[in-house]
């Protein structure tokens, strides 16, 4: 072949190469712009999106907000490459989180827009390659949710309970009460018109809650908008009981060794064996105690005082701060959040109010045990019985039978422990077997027109 023949053979191989990198270079598909449909962002805010191009690669991302006065730009971001050969890096979408301080850009309460333009590095479009535009209807929130609290001067005890009545204007993500860290949700004020905002919530004071904890009414919009709204709260200070307790060998040999076999607990060591079941095994028990109250009936299921278990004799008191002794020597310690009640062995056990079960079963420590959902975050606990006689999801009314005592879990006799939870904090029972004090305490909030 002439010299001419291989020149032309060598200009074809460059145009068909040439053709072929313009065709890549050329490529179409616009860059993946995925989000949300519509925001709403508060005070604070931020919204992601997953953004790529598995063509030529991105080239630039930007993302602007657009009010009546004008846009500002939240977010711009240029990426590695050039027109010759692309972007470095093209490749599956990648997420990008925008935090949005509308108060640090300016923007008002009200309508908006949101823009994200997205370009990649195609030769598309006189080589400024191809665009995705999405324009996301956006709403800023910067007003807090208005609390108006119904409840006037309200009297609390160091490991007791009390109720608000408030009235809130605007749906609501989270509300209830705070006192100190503590949270407790709060419910639409049964026989109330949802549209009127009514609100009402229990909350309890902590046994170990700090002196001077702040309680107050708080809640938080769907923007993420806080607000928090104090009233009189007279909280009562108490002394709390302590208790020593010796630990008979036969206690050991057979309760202690029962459960510590069942819990797989090592019986080398009988004394470390019930140190570990008296702060491991009582710890996990509690933690699915709170587990199993985690999801509260919305309706008001109890009626009145509470009552106590029929001809009991009280044995031991609420939060008893209890020292256990071997030889003389302290072993453990725990603090016993319920009251035990004796009667006779194998007493009928009543419910002490109105609810509907959701628990009956084996519960470590507290051996069988019953656990009655009251609604608005009210339960109450039925400890150690022998034999139980309800099922998980029956509905029992006020003096119902649940079982029969007995000594089973940690019990060294036949009794009933019995004990009330708030939101997952126990609370002292004595309050609720009161008439009176549910009547001035709970039963007044309930009916409390808001002002």
């Amino acid at each position: 072949m002439t010299g001419r023949g291989w020149l032309g053979i060598a200009l074809a191989v460059l145009l068909l190469g040439g053709a072929a990198i313009a065709w890549v270079r050329f490529e179409g598909d616009a860059p993946s712009v995925e989000g949300p449909e519509s925001l709403l962002i508060g005070s604070l805010g931020s919204v992601a999106f997953d953004i790529g191009d598995l063509g030529s690669g991105l080239r630039e991302i930007l993302i602007s907000i657009r009010q009546a006065d004008g846009e500002t730009v939240v977010f711009e971001r240029s990426f590695p490459g050039d027109l010759r050969s692309g972007g470095d890096a093209p490749g599956i979408p990648e997420r990008f989180e925008i935090e949005i301080d509308p108060e640090a850009l300016g923007l008002a309460h009200g309508d908006a827009s949101l823009t994200v333009t997205a370009r990649d590095w195609s030769w598309r479009n006189s080589f400024s390659g191809n665009e995705t535009r999405r324009e996301i209807p956006l709403t800023i929130d910067l007003k807090k949710p208005r609390i108006q609290v119904a409840s006037g001067l309200t009297y609390v005890s160091r490991g007791g309970a009390g109720s608000v009545s408030y009235a809130i204007n605007e749906e609501t993500t989270r509300d209830g009460v705070m006192v100190g860290e503590n949270f407790y949700r709060g419910f639409p004020a049964p026989g109330a018109d949802t549209a009127s905002g009514r609100r009402f919530a229990l909350f309890a004071v902590p046994t170990d809650a700090p002196k001077g904890a702040r309680i107050a009414v708080v809640a938080e919009d769907r923007a993420g908008n806080v607000a928090t709204a104090s009233w009189s709260v007279v909280l009562k200070e108490r002394v709390l009981p302590d208790a020593n307790i010796t630990l008979p060998d036969r206690f050991l040999e057979t309760k202690v060794r029962n459960l510590a076999d069942a819990a797989n607990i090592p019986q080398d060591d009988l004394i470390g064996a019930f140190d570990q079941i008296n702060t491991a095994l009582r710890a996990a028990n509690e933690a699915k105690i709170r587990q199993i109250v985690a999801n509260p009936s919305e309706a008001k299921l109890w009626d009145g005082a509470f009552t106590q278990l029929r001809n009991s004799k009280v044995t031991s008191k609420f939060a008893e701060r209890r020292s256990y002794f071997v030889g003389g020597k302290k072993v453990s310690e725990a603090t016993h959040f319920g009251y035990d009640l004796a009667s006779t062995a194998g007493a009928p056990i009543e419910a002490s109010n109105a609810g509907v079960v959701i628990f009956a079963d084996d519960l470590g420590i507290y051996g069988n045990c019953v656990i009655i959902d009251h609604g608005l975050d009210l339960f109450s606990l039925y400890a150690h019985l022998s034999s139980m006689s309800v099922s998980v999801g029956d509905r029992v009314e006020k003096n119902g039978e649940l079982g029969l005592s007995g000594a089973t879990g940690l019990a060294g006799g036949d009794h009933l422990h019995f004990a009330i939870l708030l939101g997952g904090t126990y609370v002292e029972p004595l309050e609720w077997w009161d008439p009176l004090w549910v009547k001035t305490h709970v039963d007044v909030h309930l009916s409390t027109p808001t002002r």
